[in-house]
């Protein structure tokens, strides 16, 4: 999804961190938050990730059209009687959020079981060492 590139790996304070060179591109004024720099460069950022993939031949969906697929999933889940289950944090787009349907909606965290989880590796259990020390010998 194009804000997972534009705003959490490009855009983070932790990550990349482009939005101070982006607004500063755009002659943003970024001494004072009042004007909303960080949102205006942050727009800008997500808008260049999609038209560059695009440009290239790689259609990135957009947060709008995402969140609108998951509220139809979510339609179908109902009708079939089903909860889902989500993380409203990971659900929600980094930006924009107010502006989709999923930011007005909560979501119960109740994985169903059985379900894929992690797990240690079995080389690293006692079973899978002892099956590994008889392969060897």
């Amino acid at each position: 999804m194009g804000t997972e590139i534009g705003a959490r790996n490009l855009g983070d304070e932790n990550r990349y961190n482009l939005l101070p060179v982006v607004a500063e591109y755009l002659g943003f004024d970024t001494r004072c938050s009042r004007n909303l720099w960080r949102d205006h460069a942050l727009l800008v950022l997500n808008e260049a990730v999609l038209e560059s993939f695009e440009r290239d031949g790689v259609r990135l969906i957009d947060h709008h059209q995402a969140t609108a697929e998951f509220e139809a999933f979510c339609g179908a889940e109902q009708r079939a009687g089903r909860e889902v289950s989500a993380d409203w944090s990971w659900i929600v787009p980094p930006i924009s959020g107010s502006s989709t349907p999923v930011f007005h909606r909560s979501y119960v965290l109740q994985p169903e079981l059985p379900a894929l989880l992690l797990q240690v590796p079995p080389w690293q259990t006692e079973r899978g060492r002892s099956l590994l020390a008889q392969a060897i010998c």
